[in-house]
């Protein structure tokens, strides 16, 4: 079963919203409850997923 969950979250960096957010999904695989997880952050500066690697907010891989 697939799932979309959309969040508006108070966090000051993009950064800080994509730990928050492997945190939490990492939790819930950990926890048995998802197998797998996947997001996008909608940043000023374009998407920003699970797989970005960010500094000062830019992604640089």
């Amino acid at each position: 079963m697939r799932a979309v969950i959309t969040l508006n979250l108070k966090s000051a960096s993009t950064e800080e919203s994509q730990r928050i957010l492997n945190e939490i999904c990492e939790k819930l695989k950990a926890d048995g409850v998802i197998d797998s997880y996947s997001f996008e952050i909608q940043s000023a500066n374009g998407i920003v997923t699970e797989k970005c690697m960010l500094s000062e907010g830019k992604v640089i891989a």
